[in-house]
């Protein structure tokens, strides 16, 4: 079933404190943290700059035209995006559109990587190319590194650049991708994260091998006989997470285990790091806390979550995936959009503790049934401009009207 959202509406800060991060509309595949803001990519389509402190969406972005492949933050408080269609967009952290973005690619990216000056971005291609974007003049250099997909990439503190692809082959390169150093991989790499220097590679036989920027291997470790599917770093911290949904929190020395959990019953697609957390995310749109203590949940999972009312009508199967993003509970803002609890005979944008875009404020919209239904049959770009909600429709008239009935009847029951 296509996926409805009742407006994904701009966030930029919220009371309510929910651990979980819930907002997009399809599986997460990239992850990005740094400080109180954390960044995702979705097969949605939308990269969401999350506020941590809030747990609220400052920014809902969608620019690419298919999923988001790869996310970066910036040292500078922009960040970056990559997608399916071959781009690189470079964002504000408030911007609704990119402040630059690249033309699109003949082929989808399938790692990312920001230098440690933050001034060079890196993005490896499906067809095994790999281009560096120079922030400071827009300027592309590509060049073909592998025979087959860049599985991975990451910058040394050196500068020069580690790559890593389905040729099995790992090198090094220099600003003029002059290779300086290689190594034959023993098994299909399915990531590259950089570690106080050292290189970090997942394997899909379930290894995980460190490098020596020389391309020597350093320490292995067979976690599992399950494919690695996700990797992070964070100075002398590794997490490698496995297409079971459990995950490993290792030093990166010595690749000793820290901690080790189960994060779904799915693949882990992407993972992050900070001081104190691991944050996962998979197939089913949630961003999850872990603690690098215990392994323990720190979100929503870790306490029992108030029930919202749901029924076995048409309108209900068609809410499902409403709930990705808003909540009927009152006052409940705790997804990428607010709860739609009571909605009828409210103006648009006026939910009480819920910041909105200023482009909503100024539309002169009351929620009805009529103007809920209206806005699946014309779309929220044309119905509500400003709102960042992803564009679909509902083209049955008979699911809009099921739709609102619903939302009429949840109202009530959840006293309205």
């Amino acid at each position: 079933m296509k996926a409805f959202c009742l407006a994904a509406l701009l966030a930029l800060t919220s009371p309510a404190f929910a651990q979980d991060l819930s907002g997009h509309g399809g599986p997460v595949g990239a992850l990005d943290v740094a400080g109180d803001v954390l960044l995702s990519g979705s097969f949605d389509t939308r990269a969401i700059l999350w506020d941590l402190t809030h747990a609220s969406a400052r920014n809902v972005t969608r620019f690419h035209d298919g999923n988001v492949t790869g996310v970066a933050l910036l040292p500078d408080g922009g960040f970056v995006t990559a997608g399916q269609d071959g781009r690189i967009a470079l964002w504000l952290a408030d911007s609704r559109m990119p402040d630059f973005a690249t033309e699109p690619g003949v082929s989808a990216i399938a790692a990312l990587a920001v230098s440690p000056d933050g001034m060079r971005v890196a993005a490896g291609f499906w067809d095994g190319q790999v281009h560096v974007l120079e922030r400071a003049t827009g300027r592309v250099q590509s060049h073909q590194a592998h025979s087959d997909r860049v599985t991975g990439l990451g910058f040394l503190p050196s500068g020069d650049l580690v790559t890593v692809g389905g040729d099995l082959r790992l090198v090094r390169w220099d600003d003029g991708f002059t290779p300086l150093a290689r190594a034959e991989l023993p098994d299909l790499p399915n990531g590259l994260a950089i570690s106080e220097g050292r290189i970090a590679v997942i394997f899909a036989e379930g290894a995980l091998r460190l490098f020596a920027p020389s391309g020597e291997m350093l320490p292995e470790r067979f976690l599992t006989d399950r494919p690695l599917v996700a990797l992070a770093a964070r100075g002398n911290d590794i997490a490698a997470g496995a297409i079971d949904g459990t995950v490993w929190y290792l030093t990166a020395d010595a690749l000793a285990q820290r901690v080790m959990f189960r994060a779904a019953t799915g693949p882990v697609w992407a993972l992050a790091l900070d001081a104190r957390q691991a944050f996962t995310a998979g197939a089913d749109g949630v961003i999850r806390r872990w603690s690098l203590e215990d392994g323990t949940a720190l979100g929503d999972d870790a306490a029992p979550v108030q029930a919202e009312y749901t029924d076995d009508s048409r309108g209900a199967e068609i809410w499902r995936a409403c709930a990705v993003c808003h909540s009927l509970i009152p006052e409940d803002h705790s997804r990428a959009g607010p709860s739609l609890h009571g909605i009828f005979g409210q103006r648009i944008a006026m939910q009480p503790g819920y910041d909105y875009s200023p482009a909503l404020e100024a539309l002169d919209i009351v929620w009805t049934p009529r103007t809920v239904a209206e806005l699946f049959e014309h779309g929220p770009e044309a119905y509500t401009p400003g709102s960042r909600m992803p564009e679909q429709r509902i083209a049955d008239a008979a699911d809009r009207v099921a739709l609102v009935e619903f939302l009429a009847r949840a109202s009530a029951e959840t006293g309205q």
